[in-house]
């Protein structure tokens, strides 16, 4: 049955055993999801944030708890654990969220080590992988997630439009132990409906058909590469555009400390003082490439390259050629 084969194939990248149920919704969705099913109104939370996915967790968290702490650091700039782990040891929190790959900034956060701490001190961790799952190497379970978002568009290839969430025995749990009441709770996403009717191999609403159909393509895709190569693949192209951009004398926005590191499926560049980012994109744009400007608080401070999903070095290669020419100001039709 094509939702089974689909779980199946998400749980194998996701490398968990949690159940795992996928929603006709992009991965904001699932972020509301995760969110809304687990807290109530007095529950404690703790959001780490270091981008704008980060604070969107906050953002969705205020409309369900009055009890949430934010652990905010500039965009950017890595997330101090030091810090981290005080706020956990001092609001006790029943769960921690975190955006494990901030495309806004174009940073990988260490969610293993997050993870480890909030189990230290028995808390959930609610990981959005939107942007990661299925372009690097993220095990689920080993790295004690209770849940993990990923979305249809992002790494897995796939259309927009759809989601996946895993749940674990603990976040189950937590959702139980909130009693019956389903006040707050998001009707659609309820997640205790899905768990009901996926024994039936069913969703508990109509499903985006057309959308699962694409999915289950894009999982076969993903099975003939293999995961190895996928996220080697991945590695290597974010590679490409960071020599690239450094030997054209830009310069990397993210700054990394020892436990974080440069995003693989988004690499955010600064823009030349001088330089109109909007500008520049135009320019690229005429020779076919588009590349995405900085959102929120970095709009027009920098640009954004994506290596996700089925990318291939070809394209690649292509996105250099024309932000050469971009810089350049030398954009010849027709060439």
């Amino acid at each position: 049955m094509l939702y089974e084969e689909i779980v199946d194939a998400l749980k194998e990248i996701f490398q968990t055993r949690n159940d795992l149920f996928v929603l006709s919704g992009s991965g904001t969705c699932a972020m509301e999801a995760a969110i809304g099913n687990l807290l109530r109104k007095d529950t404690p939370v703790v959001c780490i944030a270091n981008g704008k996915f980060g604070d969107r967790l906050v953002e969705i968290g205020n409309r369900y708890s009055d009890n949430v702490t934010a652990v905010s650091f500039e965009w950017g700039t890595p997330i101090d654990l030091e810090e981290v782990e005080e706020a956990i040891e001092e609001k006790q929190p029943q769960v921690v969220t975190m955006v494990h790959n901030e495309t806004s900034t174009g940073m990988l956060n260490p969610a293993q080590v997050v993870g480890t701490l909030a189990h230290k001190h028995n808390a959930l961790l609610v990981l959005d992988c939107i942007t990661s799952i299925g372009g690097y190497d993220v095990p689920v379970d080993s790295w004690g997630v209770d849940i993990a978002i990923v979305g249809s568009q992002k790494c897995l290839g796939a259309p927009p439009g759809l989601s996946a969430i895993s749940v674990s025995e603990r976040a189950w749990e937590l959702m139980l132990d909130n009693g019956d009441s389903r006040v707050r709770i998001p009707y659609y996403m309820d997640l205790l409906a899905y768990r009901e009717s996926f024994n039936k191999r069913q969703t508990p609403y109509t499903p985006a058909l057309p959308l699962f159909f694409a999915l289950h393509e894009a999982l076969e895709v993903i099975r003939e590469e293999g995961m190895t190569k996928r996220v080697e693949r991945h590695r290597q192209l974010a590679d490409t555009i960071r020599n690239a951009a450094t030997t054209m004398g830009l310069t990397l926005f993210p700054v990394l400390d020892e436990v974080s590191e440069y995003s693989n499926t988004v690499t955010a560049i600064n823009v030349p003082p001088g330089l109109d980012d909007a500008l520049l994109r135009a320019r690229m744009r005429e020779r076919g490439i588009m590349i995405a400007g900085g959102q929120g608080k970095l709009k027009g401070k920098i640009i954004r390259i994506a290596t996700m999903g089925n990318i291939t070095e070809d394209e690649v290669s292509r996105t250099i050629l024309a932000l050469e020419d971009a810089l350049r100001g030398r954009i010849d039709k027709g060439e």
